[in-house]
């Protein structure tokens, strides 16, 4: 086969592992144009149909369960040449987009501030940080890379302890005593969080004039209503008007996930790195042993 005629093929063969055109798109970087324009070359070359839907799912069509099989191997193949092959090889440039989701608390304060010096190494990247309450799915390839509070029960992924995000109780105003101070919450949503069962242990009886599910946000309405808050340490040091007493609150458990098949590409790697260095400071997340 041709050069470009691979590229059709490789691309049916990530289609049929991804399950949709935007995430096998994904995973190669390119857009979803691109993906279906390199089918319609395969299947006009063939002169028959190699991709059907079952359901949301795209699927190789019986007739194209062969051309899948030969595709798997080629790419087998050339996985292993890569993996003995020299350095100029593993020294190529490492390109297209990487879709990293996670908390907010970390995305705005850690990692975004820090994105400048990953794109200068690797200009080629597109990091794409998608935060807030939309969880969003490895296994489904609505993300390459999940920053999580807690290890998940199941699932195909390479999981790595990164180690403890650190809280600390913050107060606003002038020297308020905790134990009689008002307080701004998490959401009744968040009640089970471990945090959240932290605050209820050691301050029963705390006033509580407002919630919030945001770190930043509870921190301007503390700093506004002369509260005090249970927040990240990598929000709370950060806000001017907070002040962080002198007790050793609860953390949470920190955990980098990808998907088992998209752990070996690349640019996932590179971030993956990337996220370890930017985030493992010992202060704001303290190392896993």
């Amino acid at each position: 086969m041709t050069a470009l005629d691979w590229e059709a093929l490789k691309t049916f063969a990530i289609v049929c592992r991804a399950g949709t055109m935007s995430a096998a798109a994904r995973e190669l970087g390119i857009n979803q144009t691109t993906v279906a324009r390199r089918i319609a070359r395969l299947e006009e070359m063939l002169g028959h149909p190699v991709l059907r839907r079952d359901g949301v799912i795209l699927r190789a069509t019986p007739r194209a369960q062969g051309l899948l099989q030969t595709a798997d191997a080629m790419a087998a193949q050339l996985a292993d040449s890569l993996k003995h092959s020299g350095g100029a090889l593993r020294s190529a440039t490492v390109s297209g987009v990487v879709r990293v989701t996670g908390v907010d608390a970390l995305l705005e304060s850690r990692v975004a501030p820090a994105l400048g010096g990953l794109i200068a190494q690797h200009p080629d990247l597109c990091v794409d940080l998608i935060g807030g309450n939309r969880n969003l799915s490895l296994p489904q390839r609505e993300a390459d890379i999940a920053l999580r509070l807690a290890r998940p029960d199941s699932g195909a992924f390479h999981i790595r302890r990164l180690g403890d995000m650190a809280y600390g109780v913050y107060c606003a105003g002038p020297a308020p005593d905790p134990m009689v101070a008002n307080w701004i919450d998490l959401d009744d949503e968040f009640a089970d969080k471990p945090e959240q069962v932290w605050l209820n242990r050691h301050y029963p009886n705390r006033k509580t004039v407002g919630r919030g599910n945001r770190g930043g946000v509870m921190a301007q309405m503390a700093v506004a209503a002369n509260a005090c808050l249970l927040i990240p340490r990598c929000v709370g040091d950060g806000v001017p008007g907070l002040r962080r007493i002198d007790i050793e609150p609860v953390s949470r458990e920190l955990w980098l996930l990808t998907h088992q098949d998209m752990a070996h590409l690349p640019r996932v790697r590179v971030v993956a790195d990337w996220l370890v260095s930017v985030l493992c400071d010992g202060v704001f997340v303290t190392r896993s042993r």
